[in-house]
């Protein structure tokens, strides 16, 4: 009997699963113990598990690991930002700090997500929630004890395939090469074209996002740009930002939709669960169906944690990822023209085409 033939794109039911278990299930436990304003922090912390997602589990152990550390160090951040009044000059501060180690860490360990997307997320929302000194410790313990999970829900894949894959091998995705890492990749020049070009993209756009006195979230812009901008010698592309903006569109109206009824705290984690499944199935086939579930599980999530009118929700989440996707698109004219003055590549503007 012969073996279904596996591609690139083959779905990964397996990621999918562990992604949505590892954000789900202390989402639950807060909604469980009466503490849906920390289910930010939980979800989070559960983003840990899609990093290194088709790495051998020995190299995966470190990338997940890794990456977890940086989600509570984003989160930690942030809290101390919170804590110190949440002045806009300190956030902006941090959101520089975030960049720096998220793009560089994350460049270093050629993760897939490569956009400093999630640390960036982490860092933005925990600086808004409203801590108080005396939560710190219960804090500390849902983040730490939400990425401890996410770390042992990524790894438990090597458990289940030395049992089940022997017996049927087609249902499990390949697992990718071994990545050949260095440090070396710290001393590019292109590394820090795309640190240069993330930092000065989230600046620009978090800063006309605020001086607008009818929007809210100037954060949405930020995010924008960071997860259009693609990661060290990839191409940006028009393309990505045009799917950004349709994929948050669609999904803001999905999130509208329901949060206009009102769900309970435990709909919100069915909201979540199947989110996270299913933008892990599609995010390696197209980014603006991608966007159609995770816009709602951000929205979900986050006005678990702060609740607010979801009609105002939405139209600061189409506004804000407008102008995030045209500051990434202005980046990429004034990019390809330097390019083309110096004649060769500008960091994350040009080689591979990502879409």
């Amino acid at each position: 009997m012969t073996t279904p033939a596996h591609s690139t794109r083959t779905t990964n039911l397996e990621g999918a699963a562990r992604a949505a278990i590892a954000g789900g299930a202390p989402l639950a436990l807060l909604i469980a113990l009466g503490m849906p304003g920390y289910a930010a922090f939980a979800m989070f912390a559960g983003f840990t598990a899609i990093f290194g997602a088709t790495e051998p589990y020995r190299q995966r152990m470190v990338t997940t690991g890794v990456a977890g550390a940086l989600q509570a160090a984003c989160m930690a951040a942030g809290i101390a930002v919170s804590l110190s009044g949440a002045p806009l000059w300190l956030q902006g501060v941090g959101l520089v700090v975030v960049l720096v180690v998220a793009v560089c860490t994350l460049s270093a360990l050629q993760t897939i997500p490569a956009q400093p997307i999630f640390p960036v997320f982490a860092f933005c929302v925990s600086a808004l929630v409203p801590v108080r000194a005396t939560d710190l410790p219960l804090v500390a313990t849902i983040i730490v004890g939400s990425v401890v999970w996410a770390w042992l829900v990524a790894m438990s894949g090597a458990v289940i395939r030395l049992v089940l894959h022997p017996h049927a091998p087609h249902v499990f995705r390949p697992i990718a090469q071994r990545k050949h890492r260095s440090l070396a990749v710290l001393r590019r020049s292109a590394l820090w074209e795309t640190v240069g070009l993330n930092v000065v993209g989230a600046l620009v756009a978090g800063a006309v996002a605020e001086t607008i006195p009818w929007l809210g979230h100037p954060y949405w812009a930020v995010i924008a740009v960071v997860s259009t901008l693609p990661a060290i010698r990839q191409r940006h592309t028009v393309v990505r930002a045009v799917q950004r903006f349709v994929g948050t569109i669609g999904g803001t109206v999905i999130a509208v939709g329901i949060l206009l009824l009102e769900p309970s705290a435990w709909w919100i984690v069915v909201i979540a669960v199947v989110g996270q499944f299913f933008a892990e199935i599609f995010v390696a086939r197209h980014y603006a169906v991608t966007l159609l579930f995770l816009t709602p599980l951000a929205l979900a999530v986050s006005w678990l944690s702060v609740p607010e009118a979801p009609e105002l929700l939405a139209v600061d989440r189409v506004a804000q990822t407008l102008l995030g996707a045209l500051v990434s698109v202005a980046l990429l004219v004034v990019g390809r023209g330097v390019e083309r003055r110096r004649g060769r590549a500008l960091g994350a503007t040009s080689a591979i085409r990502t879409v």
